[in-house]
């Protein structure tokens, strides 16, 4: 297992609804971001980017199987990058269910990791059906958990990850404006609540009345922000270490509190629901 290793996000703007340009576009960032970034072992794309964010009738007609024409074009480009590749997409399932979804692929091609996004907003319960499983992935790179956007802003889904023994959280986003300062103070909050590595791909640019901010964001087990793109509005790759050896060594030092939590009093307390 990798105790440290790169990864990078890959803030863009997706054309809405425009699948194939998406997918060009994908390709041309990985070879960019391998031009630049050599020892990159994962790339983050941000949520629903191979669709645009569309919240219409145009869903049913992009959505795909989680095994379908995109999952195969990007299995190809992992394998032939030898990259950990992770994106957003809308999966129909086979009984015609629509999920916003996150796919993990290894760079031998094979997907990894499928998660459905469990929190959707009021917008998007109108047109996707809800995830209900925590997904965790065991990788050369340590173990990872997969989460979406608006799952930042509950404590429950990144604590039952990291309890569970996620190490890093990757989280791809269509965060809109005017709520940048919420996205990174929830992004930064899971971090260093569960002494864990967030990553946080936003998107770029307009989709109908939404404007996404970017501010792509990785961030370490003691919440500090660690590289981070900005809000002027351009396609830009973030890259970061990822040293497991420091975050054992914060969780020894300060940052105890995932061994010291009170499980013994927690399950008798009576918690609302």
């Amino acid at each position: 297992m990798n105790r440290s290793f790169d990864i990078a996000l890959a803030q863009m703007a997706p054309a809405n609804g425009d699948i194939g340009a998406n997918l060009a576009k994908m390709e041309a960032i990985i070879n960019e971001c391998k031009r630049k970034f050599p020892n990159v072992h994962l790339l983050l794309f941000p949520e629903l980017c191979t669709t645009g964010y569309v919240l219409s009738e145009t869903l049913k007609e992009a959505a795909q199987t989680w095994d379908g024409p995109t999952f195969q074009h990007m299995s190809q480009l992992a394998q032939t990058f030898q990259l950990y590749i992770a994106y957003g997409y809308a999966e129909k399932d086979r009984a015609e269910h629509i999920y916003n979804s996150l796919m993990l692929i290894h760079p031998s091609g094979q997907c990894i990791g499928n998660y459905r996004k469990i929190h959707l907003t009021p917008f998007e319960k109108n047109w996707f059906s809800s995830g209900a499983e925590p997904v965790l992935v065991d990788t050369e790179l340590g173990r990872i958990g997969l989460m979406i956007c608006w799952d930042l802003a509950f404590p429950e889904l990144a604590r039952y990850l990291a309890v569970h023994g996620a190490e890093l959280l990757l989280v791809p986003c269509a965060w809109e404006s005017p709520f940048h300062a919420p996205f990174q103070k929830f992004a930064m909050a899971r971090a260093i609540d569960n002494t864990v590595y967030v990553a946080a791909c936003n998107q770029i640019g307009w989709s109908s009345s939404f404007h996404f901010f970017g501010l792509s964001s990785i961030y370490g087990p003691d919440g500090r922000k660690i590289a981070a793109a900005n809000m002027n509005g351009r396609e830009e790759l973030v890259h970061a270490m990822i040293d497991q050896n420091q975050r054992q060594e914060l969780k020894k030092n300060f940052y105890t509190m995932m061994n010291e939590r009170r499980i013994d009093l927690y399950r008798q307390w009576i918690w609302r629901e």
